[in-house]
């Protein structure tokens, strides 16, 4: 059997992400971590000042990972709407794949680090682009404001994520919901 050795940091922020989801973000501490890591306290300090940049650095990777495939579905050669569309199907599926994931990201993206910032303007670019695009081409209306709609595709990702993990609504599904509703009124008339 081929077991693949995980460096220490990378135990100790997956036993973070486990004892979060078996507990709650609140209740992990850093014996409990040190324990459920197989690393000394010592080692642990000597990664982690405490649990709260265990899960930062948790969260920041993720999102990196979360970038890098999105960097491909923007460079798909198709409909504007439809690589924004590909772009929000992939954020909340993200969620989808795992409420632990999603539980620890939104609680660490409660005051998040700079780093992590940087992604979220980041994705928000990203739509504004998309947005643009769409703007270039004539499929959105003339006053549609492209900054405040780009803000209101990345909050409702946010809104709309609670609701892919709880199983009410699938990835598809919410981001059909949330495009149609943030896209109504800006997208511009098509001839038939």
């Amino acid at each position: 059997m081929n077991t693949v050795r995980r460096s220490p940091r990378d135990r100790i922020m997956l036993a973070a992400v486990e004892l979060a989801g078996l507990d709650g973000v609140r209740q992990v501490t850093m014996s409990a971590l040190a324990a459920r890591a197989e690393v000394s306290r010592p080692t642990l300090y000597s990664y982690f000042p405490d649990v709260a940049h265990v899960l930062e650095a948790w969260v920041e990777r993720e999102v990196a990972q979360v970038q890098a495939r999105l960097r491909d579905v923007l460079a798909a050669d198709a409909d504007p709407i439809e690589v924004l569309s590909a772009y929000v199907d992939l954020q909340l599926t993200y969620f989808a794949d795992s409420p632990t994931r999603a539980l620890i990201t939104a609680a660490a993206l409660g005051s998040p680090p700079r780093s992590v910032t940087r992604h979220i303007e980041g994705f928000q670019a990203d739509v504004r682009e998309l947005l643009l695009n769409l703007h270039r081409h004539g499929r959105l209306r003339a006053g549609a404001d492209v900054d405040l709609l780009a803000g209101l595709v990345i909050a409702g990702i946010t809104s709309v994520a609670p609701h892919v993990v709880s199983g009410r609504l699938t990835a598809v599904e919410a981001r059909s919901r949330l495009l149609s509703l943030l896209l109504h009124g800006a997208l511009a008339d098509r001839p038939d």
